[in-house]
């Protein structure tokens, strides 16, 4: 009982950390609310796009030419995928924490343009999966299955939800049912043979726990 409590403490001190936003990572461009830009970003943001200094009029103001080049930094699809380049290099280095915080910035993001953000959600459930939270892993997988039958990023997720039922919450019903739903929609694709094997090794161990 006090070991469950206290892992359940760590789990809930381990994911309000990951949303931590002190981080070096985050560009300034991604950090200004043009409702309400803070002056220090804004002040950033002229210094590293706009060549501007303290000296300068309009150095800390959020105006017009000031807004004009925010915007179109924000819409250059390059900016993104950097950022999530920058995540998955943070992931692979096992920096969670900072890998995460980018990938809050693009999931959220009112600029993020879809690709990216698809993209950044399920390297966001594959760092719930290194972490061995697989519940956590298998929700957020499941969130792409609903993106269209043609995306990769779905059928990969169509996947690894059914996999990580199988063989790490031994939730074989709940994992056959989604490899059908694999075999049903994606019959032609390279991963048909991973698919049959794992529900044959299911099928046998729930003929085992019958006998």
């Amino acid at each position: 009982m006090i070991k469950d409590k206290l892992h359940t403490l760590f789990c809930l001190v381990f994911f309000s950390s990951l949303f931590s936003w002190d981080n070096e990572y985050l560009p300034v461009e991604l950090l200004i609310d043009p409702s309400a830009p803070d002056i220090l970003y804004v002040q950033q943001f002229q210094e590293r796009f706009m060549g501007m200094s303290s000296d300068d009029k309009g150095y800390g103001s959020f105006g017009p030419k000031t807004t004009q080049r925010w915007k179109s930094i924000i819409s250059n699809s390059d900016t993104y995928e950097n950022l999530l380049n920058s995540a998955t290099a943070l992931k692979e280095n096992s920096n969670y924490q900072d890998s995460n915080m980018i990938l809050h910035s693009l999931i959220d993001g009112h600029y993020t343009p879809l690709d990216i953000a698809i993209k950044s959600k399920f390297l966001r459930a594959q760092i719930y999966y290194d972490l061995l939270y697989y519940e956590a892993a298998v929700s957020y997988f499941k969130i792409l299955i609903s993106e269209d039958i043609s995306n990769e990023y779905r059928k990969k997720s169509l996947f690894m939800v059914a996999y990580i039922l199988n063989n790490n919450l031994d939730m074989y019903t709940d994992a056959l049912n989604f490899y059908s739903q694999f075999l049903k929609e994606y019959k032609n694709d390279d991963l048909v043979e991973s698919v049959k094997y794992e529900i044959e090794q299911i099928n046998n161990v729930l003929v085992n726990t019958k006998e």
